[in-house]
């Protein structure tokens, strides 16, 4: 998601608008980081489909 993340000028990437994706995408983010410096938190949107699910998957990386 081109709006969840950008990368500086270092070609690093970074959370450019977190309120632009999903948790669930947050997550996935997470799971594919070979640096695992993604920490997912809690989901900004209690409503999120499967929610739980993705919270357990984040437990991992938070």
């Amino acid at each position: 998601n081109k709006r969840l993340f950008a990368y500086n000028g270092k070609k690093q990437a970074y959370i450019k608008d977190q309120r632009a994706g999903t948790f669930r995408e947050l997550v996935q983010a997470a799971e594919k980081c070979p640096a695992k410096i993604i920490h997912p938190g809690t989901p900004l949107n209690p409503k999120e489909k499967d929610l739980a699910k993705w919270i357990q998957r984040a437990k991992p990386f938070n």
